[in-house]
């Protein structure tokens, strides 16, 4: 163990860093293990065996982030075809693995001989018969994964006392969209405008990085027009049943309060747009959206009571209020619009003379008052001087082909003003440079 740790601290360090900074897979991976009962440390085998990279591949044949053989991965349900390799899907595979470690636990009741016989197969441990591990007559190789894997877990837990810095990546986040027809990968980035990379690390388990109709394909949270719209399909544009209003605690993070209140974390993330879902602040109110026959919330104001009627409402001083032309989003409904700009849903209405709150539909300009004091208002179309370049913030689900359209210019104009090519991945908390052009 102690020559284990050793060797991560020296000879190894820039590789094991490498692994210690790969956090993107972790909340997913300990969320399954917790939901199973089975030790988190656990997670750690998937950082030995492949550095958490999702299309690690073995010399021996094991493949995904568990480096699993195929005849074992089969019998716990994954699938393999001339398209998918499902070893390479990280919740699938962590799945199969679950169902792996279970099986060899009610066996040999110890988790360091799970270890060795996930390393191994289950045979030689068999045939060394129980007892303490490192006094069993197994192959040194497994020994040294088995000690690789409880160092790991030793110093990943305190790194910087073992003098390591970490720099987390945020969670995966997606959604997912059906595929209408067999689609490279690179064509859907391309109508989507999305980085084609973005596409790969979400779909891992394509082998060609081709999907077949009827796949279930993984895209970056927010970007669901756009797939739609290449897709030639009518969008689902799905409005809340219920929204909860929740102020965070200590102690809280996107997961626990999705599960507190049985709604997804990617809704809570979108809903509330949140750059860092790693970071929430105490105190900070979140917006919990409950769609469909998603558990409901006692304390929670139902979507009936959301239509308002129009009363007159006075335009705003000029000397006071700022005039502000906002562009509607897909999914975009009047009380989130009101929300985000903190105005009544009667004022919007009434601004922009609309009798029912749905008569609002993606592309439409709403014209929306807000007092000039107001220090930080969110980004918007606001009116510019022609031909002026603005600075613009990348917020979450943005897309350049979004900002293009938001701004009245072309995607490869934007492009061209920031250095960046066609498969260039954005992201929140980015600065673009926009030379907006006024329509006529």
């Amino acid at each position: 163990m102690k020559q284990a740790i050793y060797i991560l601290q020296n000879e190894a360090r820039f590789l094991y860093n490498a692994w210690l900074n790969r956090t993107s897979y972790i909340p997913m991976i300990k969320s399954m293990l917790a939901r199973e009962g089975l030790p988190s440390d656990l997670i750690y085998v998937a950082m030995v065996e492949s550095g958490f990279q999702p299309r690690g591949y073995s010399s021996d044949g094991a493949a995904g982030l568990w480096h699993l053989m195929w005849p074992d991965s089969e019998q716990y349900g994954l699938d393999r075809t001339e398209y998918i390799d499902e070893r390479f899907d990280p919740a699938k595979s962590t799945r199969a693995v679950i169902h792996h470690f279970k099986a060899l636990y009610r066996e040999f009741g110890s988790w360091e001989l799970v270890l060795a016989a996930h390393h191994a197969g289950a045979d030689p441990i068999r045939t060394a018969g129980a007892g303490n591990i490192w006094q069993m007559d197994l192959p040194r190789h497994t020994l040294s994964f088995v000690a690789f894997v409880m160092a790991t877990a030793i110093i990943s837990k305190s790194p910087v006392a073992y003098g390591f810095e970490t720099k987390a990546q945020l969670p995966l986040t997606y959604e997912t969209v059906p595929v209408v027809q067999d689609s490279d990968l690179d064509s859907v980035a391309l109508g989507m405008q999305v980085a084609l990379e973005q596409l790969k690390m979400l779909n891992p388990e394509l082998r060609q990085w081709r999907a077949s109709a009827g796949y279930t394909l993984k895209i970056p949270l927010g970007t669901q027009p756009q797939y739609h719209i290449w897709a030639g399909m009518e969008p689902a544009v799905r409005e809340p049943s219920e929204i909860t209003v929740y102020r965070v605690r200590r102690g809280d993070s996107i997961l626990r309060i999705a599960r507190r209140f049985g709604v997804r974390s990617d809704d809570i993330i979108l809903e509330n747009e949140i750059l860092r879902p790693d970071r929430l602040r105490i105190g900070h109110v979140l917006y919990i959206p409950t769609y469909g026959t998603t558990k409901r919330i006692s304390s929670t104001r139902s979507a009936s009571t959301r239509a308002a009627s129009v009363r007159p409402v006075a335009t705003p001083d000029p000397k006071t209020h700022t005039r502000l032309t906002y562009r509607i989003r897909w999914g975009d409904t009047l009380e989130r619009i009101g929300r985000r700009h903190r105005v009544s849903i009667a004022e919007i209405q009434a601004w922009n003379t609309l009798r029912d709150t749905g008569d609002i539909l993606a592309g439409q300009r709403l014209v929306i008052w807000i007092p000039t004091s107001r220090t930080s208002p969110p980004q918007q179309d606001t009116p510019v001087t022609d031909g002026a370049t603005i600075v613009y913030t990348v917020r979450l689900g943005d897309t350049l082909w979004d900002i293009a359209r938001q701004h009245q210019v072309t995607v490869s104009a934007l492009l061209a003003a920031n250095r960046l090519n066609r498969r260039a991945a954005i992201h929140p908390g980015d600065k673009l440079r926009i030379t907006v052009r006024k329509s006529n």
